[in-house]
């Protein structure tokens, strides 16, 4: 990167924290802090902050390319090393990111999906009231979700390690969730046993209307499963004819005994639900470095209302993930041209609702995309 882009980068990055408050996180003074260079995500750690007002100064004289903070407490946050900072407890925190080389709203579709499903496990599952719940935009491939409850501080690695095994499924068996039941005078054969065993004195029992939990996505996909018209079951489910012919014709009472916990009609059946069970429901991290941001009790996350250095996003606290748009929402810069030299042809990218298919060369191109292209070296100021 030349000299005229840093400078440029710089000032566009002091502009914004003197014309944009960043409120300081709960007890900032028990807090670690981090900075980054367009080289280093976390150049600098050991640093804190008495209070807000400290911190904005901070930012406003030092523009940092990236600033992140610590989930954890501490009785002296800037000690080193860490022994001496006398933990006090941490946030649970979620990392979840999606790969992409330039930005892609599709890419940032498929992670936000990934963060209505854990938000719902945190509050169906787990319990947790809404308040207790703060999600933000990372301002670069996904999102941070924090998670600040009373007993949650506490947590060790393994109990933290417990929660995110949950939440994606880790080591999940589908068969711990039937049981076989002697009922007399009970024989299924013909409406969907496909195993050909004599099941007159035998019922398989499973989840059922009106479970929570796992039980209830099992339910859920199973329900999904039984009421499917032919062409769901051979396409979605990928049913044998036979199977998906017998299925069908017996959906109506299949419906009303899988509603009382009788799986016998599905028996053989359940291997076509598990992929299914995993797409809809379970977390997906793609990169083990995203799981150890959940174990880990002293790791440094993004400052919300920040700005990301790989971007020029900002890191925003969302308020509701369902309609929240990164490549809008999280914009930081405006609409002024300026000119730049693209180095090299880009993919197409979204940003503020333009598409951009960049030849190498010089262009004029708003400010906002000019920053992002700047900070991953694609282009240069002219």
């Amino acid at each position: 990167m030349n000299t005229d882009s840093k400078v440029y980068l710089k000032k566009k990055f002091k502009q914004f924290y003197w014309k944009n408050k960043v409120n300081a996180p709960e007890e900032i003074e028990k807090r670690e802090f981090g900075t980054g260079t367009l080289e280093s995500k976390i150049k600098v750690r050991h640093k804190s902050f008495k209070t807000e007002k400290e911190l904005r100064g901070f930012l406003g004289r030092e523009a940092p390319y990236y600033i992140s903070y610590s989930s954890a407490f501490y009785r002296f946050p800037e000690n080193q090393p860490m022994e001496r900072k006398e933990w006090l407890g941490a946030e649970v925190v979620f990392d979840l990111d999606r790969e992409m080389e330039y930005l892609s709203d599709e890419s940032f579709e498929e992670v936000k999906g990934e963060a209505l499903k854990l938000v719902d496990f945190l509050l169906e599952d787990f319990g947790l009231q809404e308040r207790y719940i703060e999600t933000n935009f990372s301002g670069g491939k996904g999102y941070h979700i924090h998670v600040s409850a009373p007993g949650v501080k506490e947590l060790g690695r393994d109990e933290r390690q417990e929660i995110l095994d949950y939440i994606t499924a880790t080591g999940f068996n589908l068969n711990c969730f039937f049981t076989q039941e002697a009922v007399s005078g009970v024989n299924l054969k013909g409406r969907g046993d496909f195993r050909s065993r004599d099941s007159s004195t035998v019922v398989v029992r499973g989840p059922r209307e009106g479970d929570t939990g796992w039980a209830k996505r099992i339910f859920d996909v199973a329900l999904d499963l039984v009421s499917s018209d032919m062409k769901k079951l051979r396409r979605e489910y990928g049913l044998r004819t036979r199977q998906a012919e017998i299925l069908y014709r017996n959906r109506e009472l299949n419906q009303r005994l899988l509603r009382e916990g009788n799986w016998d009609a599905l028996n053989g059946l359940t291997k076509y639900m598990r992929g299914r069970i995993m797409d809809r429901y379970a977390v997906s991290m793609v990169e083990d470095a995203d799981r150890m941001v959940t174990i880990d009790t002293s790791r440094l996350i993004r400052l919300p209302d920040t700005l990301h250095g790989g971007s020029g996003l900002i890191a925003k606290k969302v308020k509701l993930l369902e309609s929240f748009n990164p490549l809008i929402d999280a914009v930081a810069f405006s609409d002024d041209e300026v000119r730049v030299k693209v180095k090299e042809d880009t993919p197409e990218f979204l940003m503020n609702e333009n598409r951009f298919k960049l030849d190498k060369g010089e262009t004029r191109i708003p400010e906002y995309a000019a920053v992002y292209l700047l900070l991953k070296d694609k282009a240069e100021i002219a």
